[in-house]
């Protein structure tokens, strides 16, 4: 019971959280997440956004049409090859990430960030062990879904 616990800690603070992001910003923490991905990778493309968030390429690129439409971020055609496209934060994306809650990744990514590899290798054993023994009991219901946008 004491680990189920935690495991609510733990979606709870991250919502607690989100929610803190969305009352400040007016965007969401996923939206934040990827604002300050483009913030610290001037030009990035939306494929390696989706890298940096863990996302596929078309939740990165939702959340990116978000902020282009927010007038948070803004999209540049590579010169060389009109197929590429870069990613360019605004000036008004730069004062929202100015008044932003910290951590703009969200508590959980900041805390993953701060573990120790080898803590880290031994969670991401557990979390597949605990996810193994939820698609055994609800195939259907434990799918590899991601939580946020």
């Amino acid at each position: 019971m004491r680990t189920l616990q935690d495991l609510r800690t733990v979606v709870g603070s991250a919502r607690r959280h989100d929610a803190r992001v969305r009352r400040a910003t007016g965007i969401s923490g996923s939206q934040l997440w990827a604002l300050d991905e483009v913030a610290h990778a001037e030009g990035i493309t939306v494929n390696e956004l989706a890298g940096r968030l863990a996302l596929h390429q078309t939740t990165a690129s939702n959340l990116v049409n978000a902020l282009v439409e927010r007038r948070l971020v803004r999209r540049a055609r590579d010169r060389q090859d009109q197929r590429i496209v870069h990613l360019h934060v605004t000036a008004d994306g730069e004062r929202l990430l100015a008044r932003s809650p910290h951590p703009c990744s969200g508590l959980l990514v900041d805390a993953l960030r701060r573990i120790a590899a080898r803590d880290l290798h031994e969670l991401a054993h557990s979390l597949a062990t605990l996810l193994g023994a939820m698609r055994q009991a609800a195939p259907s219901a434990a799918g590899e879904f991601l939580l946020g946008e």
